[in-house]
């Protein structure tokens, strides 16, 4: 079974995402705990559209598990790239962290040969049009692309599982 993830790059957290916190941690522990139960549970390909922020923590989630395990389950990462410069204007430690994760996937796919206003809605809608399952980790706001990815997914009558970011927030 396939399952793809939609999530808000770094600035679309409702905590600081660079800097250690109990949301944070709390965050990546959910995460990983998540893509675990997803692979115990039949789940074994993973698509990751490679944005900053949520795509690229659930790519090297993904990763991790896999290599963990390694001989029990057959885990697969797709990386589906809006375009061929995504990573264009990215500070170079995330374009190396990129590059990495790029590296390591086990298949990608360019959906634009170009930047277009529509590519990461193309990119979006492959995701969700590809998978069984759409993971969204999301910051609890109707607006914004992965809003917009889970509309589309509901239209599309796709199981939708959430992480809901704000609720990870220090009360």
């Amino acid at each position: 079974m396939v399952c793809c993830v939609t999530g808000h790059r770094p600035k679309g957290f409702p905590f600081p995402y660079s800097r250690p916190s109990l949301p944070l941690s709390r965050y990546r522990a959910a995460l990983m705990d998540t893509v675990d139960e997803l692979i115990r549970t039949g789940y074994t390909h993973f698509i990751t559209g490679m944005a900053l922020g949520a795509d690229l923590d659930f790519a090297e989630a993904v990763l991790a598990l896999k290599r963990q395990y390694e001989g029990l389950f057959t885990v697969t990462l797709e990386a589906a790239i809006p375009c061929p410069d995504q990573c264009k204007k990215w500070k170079s430690e995330d374009v190396a962290r990129y590059q990495k994760i790029l590296a390591a996937c086990d298949e990608s796919r360019v959906l634009s040969p170009y930047y277009t206003p529509g590519c990461m809605h193309q990119r979006n809608e492959y995701m969700v049009d590809k998978a069984d399952l759409v993971f969204g980790i999301w910051n609890g706001k109707l607006e914004g692309g992965t809003w917009s990815t889970l509309c589309y997914a509901k239209k599309k009558n796709k199981p939708i599982r959430l992480l809901r970011l704000h609720l990870l927030v220090e009360k």
